[in-house]
């Protein structure tokens, strides 16, 4: 997993293609019977969005770590890892990177409440139109998707708040407790 972790982190266009492709798929599951090539143009069309917000907090976090990809991506490992940098450089450099990621995650609670409510309504709307295997691939992904995001985002909000305790008490230890 440390691997691909890593390969994610200093290849965006390999999240970018990952990106549309699993849209793809979805939509490929959704309408059967459209050609392949239609679906693969509206699933870019419709990553964009998602493109270009993963651009540009990419930047913002490259530009946090002093604008290497590579010390962003060992940044990320010592993070979830929960080790803490040698160096007092280091260590103000990954304080800032938690305090930027902590601050994008002040309005979480309501965000997740839209969201449940978004998918509740992406499921609901085809069934009311009559398009029950839409209705289906929503529903399932999002009994299965939904409470893993709101687990994991939770999981790593707990990390971000320990290791910026850490950081800011100035505790060089070589590992944070880990779940």
């Amino acid at each position: 997993m440390e691997r691909i972790n890593t390969f994610f982190g200093r290849h965006v266009w390999a999240q970018v293609l990952l990106t549309v492709l699993l849209g793809w798929a979805v939509i490929m599951l959704m309408s059967p019977g459209e050609p392949p090539l239609v679906v693969l143009t509206r699933a870019a069309v419709t990553s964009a969005g998602a493109v270009a917000v993963l651009l540009v907090l990419r930047a913002r976090e490259k530009r946090t770590a002093h604008g290497s990809a590579d010390r962003l991506v060992i940044l990320d490992r010592q993070l979830r890892r929960g080790g803490i940098p040698s160096s007092l450089i280091d260590q103000k450099t990954m304080l800032n990177l938690v305090e930027q990621r902590l601050h994008r995650t002040r309005h979480r609670g309501s965000a997740l409440v839209v969201l449940y409510l978004m998918y509740a309504l992406l499921v609901t709307a085809p069934l009311l139109l009559g398009h029950v295997r839409q209705a289906l691939v929503c529903g399932l992904l999002g009994a299965v998707l939904l409470p893993l995001l709101t687990w994991q985002g939770g999981r790593q909000l707990r990390r971000l708040r320990d290791m910026r305790e850490t950081l800011r008490r100035g505790t060089s230890g070589p590992r944070l407790g880990q779940e």
